[in-house]
């Protein structure tokens, strides 16, 4: 079995545009009330109007409209909006191939067999890039998407620490070869940075788990959830027919693997506070609030 090494090689630190709407969006979401532009723009080192076209650009939406999204109000709002639109997802169907062919995504299972041989014959590529969140870390095969992280910092080389989400990824798959390959995942890289952007899907998306039959279906029912919807954990274990264990469909949320390509971020407490996240509950109150804006009535 391949031992990769954990240094990471050098980028380049992030592009300029990506780290001043980046710091914005992190003061956007940690501000109890919204800031002004002017603020904004001075601490970008820009002009108020193309500070807001910069960040509209990248982002999809205006400062405004990411503040008001991140309201309490906003999020109760769409969460009582949830229950029919999801119900609705399920009923008609959309959690199979007609909604995931929608969405360019397909989600495959791990046999039994390649689970219990830790991944004996997988050759796994990984890379790292810049997106408006930060640095992702992305593992993929042939066959889909095996794991995405956001990283918790950035390092001089524009990584971030990307050795704790390598080995916790091979940790699954000991026996599978893990090789770092920038370039041959590049054209999957540009899909997440689009997406995450706000921009319409322009090529599939294979996501490949590993999971018990209840994950795989709670996996599956969060694919249902439309960008800009939300739901809680109780009527996420109503629409998988297990109304009796939220417990177990609120694990099966966090053992998602997979960031933001399989959407755990919209699941929040029945109080409408965002709650707790994999990759850190500032990463997850941003892209809620991001995908509320951009998806707003």
């Amino acid at each position: 079995m391949d031992q990769p090494s954990l240094k990471l090689p050098a980028t380049g630190a992030p592009p300029p545009r990506y780290a001043r709407v980046r710091a914005a969006i992190e003061t956007i979401a940690a501000s109890p009330q919204a800031p002004s532009l002017e603020s904004l723009a001075q601490a970008a080192g820009q002009s108020p109007s193309h500070f807001q076209r910069s960040f509209v650009q990248l982002a999809g939406i205006s400062p405004k409209e990411l503040s008001q999204a991140l309201s309490l109000d906003r999020a109760k709002q769409a969460l009582q909006a949830a229950a029919p639109v999801l119900g609705a997802s399920l009923d008609a169907g959309l959690s199979g191939p007609s909604r995931l062919h929608d969405l360019f995504l397909s989600l495959e299972g791990l046999t039994p067999g390649e689970f219990k041989a830790a991944g004996a014959g997988l050759v796994v590529q990984w890379t790292c890039f810049e997106s408006l969140l930060g640095p992702v870390f992305l593992a993929a095969t042939p066959r889909g998407v095996l794991r995405m992280a956001f990283l918790p910092g950035v390092q001089s080389d524009g990584d971030g620490d990307a050795g704790p989400a390598l080995a916790e990824a091979r940790a699954a798959l000991p026996a599978a070869r893990w090789v770092r390959d920038d370039g041959a995942l590049a054209e999957l890289a540009a899909e997440v940075q689009r997406r995450l952007s706000g921009a319409a899907p322009q090529r599939p998306i294979g996501l490949l788990m590993s999971g018990s039959p209840l994950r795989l279906q709670v996996w599956r029912a969060l694919l249902a959830i439309p960008p800009g919807r939300i739901c809680s954990y109780s009527q996420l274990a109503q629409a998988v027919g297990a109304p009796r264990a939220v417990r177990a469909v609120a694990s099966c949320v966090a053992a998602n693997a997979i960031a933001y390509l399989i959407p755990c971020h919209r699941v929040i407490r029945a109080s409408a506070q965002f709650g707790e996240y994999r990759w850190g509950p500032q990463t997850k109150r941003v892209l809620l609030g991001l995908e509320l804006a951009r998806h707003a009535p």
